[in-house]
């Protein structure tokens, strides 16, 4: 594919990162003939392995001199449901989302449970911070808190920089890390023989949406993410949740498609080869879609359904009640909010719109944004509501 071709003379072309998270891919670009190239100008998945510079230890420590009596170490990056975020102790100045720690220093026995309250200490997260652990960025499960972890001479998981482990953060509000580790000279990773990214294109219900991660001049509207920014397990939920954060949007309120054509819907538990040489949205000319399938827009809402609240007042304080039982399909779960019968649901009162895919039952409806007694926010059609805005005890009942 042309993104993956390599030549010689190619000029810096970067993206800059927002915040400490997760940054889209800093590349290098030129035209070689009529064909593009991209050449990862961060770590990717593959690393040049003749560097001259000495291994730091990760956690602000001295070089390290390769002897036969070198430390193990156990190389990570870190995430949140939202992307990788930064290490606080990284090892390359170009790459700021690789680090490692020496094996010894992980308080035995050594399990998941260890390993994770070690990285958390030393990434300067709170003790008892929520973490699930990967054994590496291809992982599909996450390991059990008593799992043992191998973290023998040359075996087990963290062995090199291409293949860390993976450490999932949840982090609660606006959280304060501890401050990084005192600023050191740091080695360059060197060049990379290739980049891998995923390309999307965005639309709402008026057409393209210019992306946010945008890297060509000549095409604002083809957006592209590193695939090292999508937190494990890779499937098509954290793509869209990686996506969302990119982008500004609400993960819940698009819907990712395999191709332009829009004739594949994504589902949210499929597992995606990210790593692989194929995969959905892996060429600039074979962006996978996403399509914002319901916009939040304030409608005027009629002042006697609102019962002496005011028009600003949009918080989920009026009631409703479901007349039926029903479950979306999958590919309308992202959106649509299932219900129980007589189930009583919350509301902010603002009336819109929503399209319901595939099915006989295919179409746009109106109705309320709500939350069911789960805590689970989507739609619900006014054809599936018995009474709604049940306030101070005075039903107002659909006609």
């Amino acid at each position: 594919m042309s993104s993956r071709r390599c030549c010689e003379n190619a000029d810096p072309l970067t993206t800059q990162a927002q915040g400490g998270q997760a940054s889209d891919t800093s590349v290098m670009r030129s035209n070689c003939g009529t064909f593009s190239i991209l050449v990862d100008a961060h770590p990717t998945y593959l690393h040049n392995e003749n560097q001259d510079s000495k291994p730091l230890d990760g956690r602000g420590g001295t070089a390290v001199e390769e002897t036969g009596k070198a430390p193990r170490y156990l190389y990570y990056r870190l995430y949140t449901r939202d992307g990788s975020i930064k290490s606080i102790n990284p090892i390359y100045v170009n790459d700021p989302f690789t680090s490692r720690t020496i094996t010894r220093l992980i308080t035995p026995p050594h399990t998941s449970m260890s390993v994770k309250d070690h990285l958390c200490k030393i990434e300067g997260f709170k003790p008892g911070t929520a973490s699930t652990l990967f054994e590496s960025l291809l992982s599909q499960v996450t390991l059990e808190e008593s799992t043992r972890v191998s973290l023998k001479k040359n075996s087990g998981p963290g062995l090199s920089e291409d293949d860390p482990m993976a450490l999932v953060v949840k982090l609660l509000g606006d959280e304060q890390r501890g401050p990084p580790t005192k600023p050191r000279s740091l080695p360059d990773s060197g060049p990379h023989s290739h980049v891998s990214a995923v390309y999307y294109r965005i639309y709402d219900k008026g057409g393209a949406i210019a992306s946010k991660m945008s890297f060509d001049p000549d095409d604002e509207f083809l957006g592209r993410i590193d695939m090292l920014s999508v937190t494990p397990p890779h499937t098509v939920s954290s793509l869209g949740f990686r996506i969302a954060n990119a982008e500004g949007i609400v993960k819940n309120k698009f819907q990712l498609f395999e191709d332009t054509d829009g004739d594949h819907l994504m589902n949210d538990d499929k597992y995606l080869s990210l790593l692989e040489q194929t995969y959905p949205g892996c060429a600039e000319d074979g962006p996978i879609t996403v399509v914002c399938v319901e916009v939040m827009e304030e409608t005027q809402v009629e002042p006697q359904m609102l019962e002496g609240k005011t028009e600003e007042d949009t918080t989920f304080s009026k009631l409703m009640e479901a007349n039926t039982m029903w479950t979306p399909t999958d590919a309308n779960l992202p959106v649509w909010l299932p219900t129980t019968k007589n189930e009583i649901l919350h509301t902010d009162g603002v009336r819109t719109n929503a399209m319901y895919i595939g099915g006989p039952s295919a179409g746009s409806y109106v109705g309320y944004m709500a939350i069911n007694s789960a805590g689970e926010m989507g739609f619900i059609a006014e054809t599936m509501l018995a009474a709604v805005f049940l306030i101070l005890g005075h039903a107002r009942r659909m006609s």
